[in-house]
């Protein structure tokens, strides 16, 4: 029997949309033969979903009754009609409520630990498009700590999913309410990083690079001397720093202030870190 690798798993994976243990079985029927396992999956009533793309799908945020442990999970479906599907939502809501209360650090690991790789393949039979739990990021807080998640869905509940989601982490005492002001600002100014600090050295040589070239090449800098033109290059990096570091950045309810002056109005608080998905930012998209 032929060898079946990880390879082939994710190829059939692709073309059904089904979990990683069932392709492999599919493959072992079939001598690893792919287009002989599209073909037994067809018979039992899987579609070959062949090179169509899952851009859509939902956010789903979920924090465990303890409050220490909360996940943010993306579902990608090929259709926003799908996405707004009921059986859809339920296991994006399960898939979130396992990622959070396990330990799995793959998509895969996370629909296998938890026990649901029959609902997961059952629901991709049903609904007939191709499903892709696409990523996931789990936070375990440090003791003390508060967990806050956002899902913006101007439609609906957060319990729906959304196409973009948040999750923070805080310390500190009476959080909650600003953890979700915070939460709300992310969702929609997307920082990159939390602070100055975290910002790495490549982004910064990148940028001040560009930066120095345009302003060189700015007209209204012809003849300046070096330290002027200097000076010019250190305002606008720090602009940059303003637009893609959260701390740094004005609040969208009032833009006098900065995410970290409104922070310290609440006494001993602190921004931990965060994590914001939008649906569909890592998916390949067809070309043409």
């Amino acid at each position: 029997m032929a060898a079946i690798t990880a390879g082939m798993v994710a190829q059939l994976r692709e073309r059904t949309g089904l979990g990683m243990m069932e392709c492999k079985k599919a493959l072992s029927e079939t001598d690893g033969d792919l287009e002989a396992a599209v073909e037994f999956l067809r018979k039992k009533g899987v579609k070959d979903k062949g090179d169509r793309v899952a851009g859509e799908g939902l956010i789903m945020a979920y924090i465990t009754d303890g409050g220490t442990d909360g996940a943010l999970i993306e579902l990608n479906s090929e259709t926003d009609f799908v996405a707004r599907n009921d059986d859809f939502k339920a296991l994006a809501r399960v898939l979130a409520e396992k990622a959070a209360a396990g330990k799995a650090d793959t998509t895969d690991a996370v629909i296998a630990d938890a026990g649901l790789k029959e609902f997961y393949d059952e629901t991709v039979r049903t609904i007939g498009e191709k499903i892709v739990f696409g990523r996931f990021t789990r936070f375990n807080a440090a003791p003390g700590n508060t967990l806050v998640s956002y899902i913006h869905n101007p439609g609906g509940p957060s319990s729906d999913g959304g196409k973009i989601g948040v999750l923070v982490e805080l310390s500190g005492e009476s959080v909650a309410e600003l953890g979700r002001e915070v939460a709300m600002h992310i969702s929609f100014a997307k920082p990159r990083f939390l602070s100055s600090e975290d910002v790495d050295a490549a982004t910064i040589e990148k940028e001040t690079r560009l930066l120095t070239e345009q302003t060189a090449a700015d007209p209204k800098m012809a003849g300046k001397p070096a330290q002027v033109i200097e000076g010019a290059v250190k305002g606008r990096l720090n602009k940059f720093l303003g637009e893609i570091v959260l701390l740094n950045q004005p609040y969208i309810r009032d833009d006098k202030k900065s995410v970290g002056q409104l922070v310290k109005e609440t006494p001993g608080a602190a921004l931990v870190r965060f994590a914001c998905f939008q649906v569909g930012e890592n998916v390949k998209k067809a070309e043409g």
